[in-house]
């Protein structure tokens, strides 16, 4: 069985990174967060950069 930072197969070159790790659980809560009301929920896109951007405020907690 692969490691949850793996896919299939996949080469180590396509081993996921911690810093992608962190943006895949980041974006998983954002996706199943419920909507505040009055405040509206970014699109896609908007979720993968909010996504990316608590990836690296995690990655600079750990002072990398």
């Amino acid at each position: 069985m692969n490691t949850p930072a793996q896919i299939d197969n996949a080469s180590s070159s396509e081993t996921l990174g911690l810093r992608d790790l962190f943006a895949a659980h980041a974006l998983s809560a954002l996706i199943s967060s419920p909507k505040l009301a009055g405040v509206p929920r970014a699109d896609a896109d908007g979720m993968a950069k909010q996504a990316f951007d608590y990836a690296n405020a995690m990655m600079a907690a750990r002072g990398r």
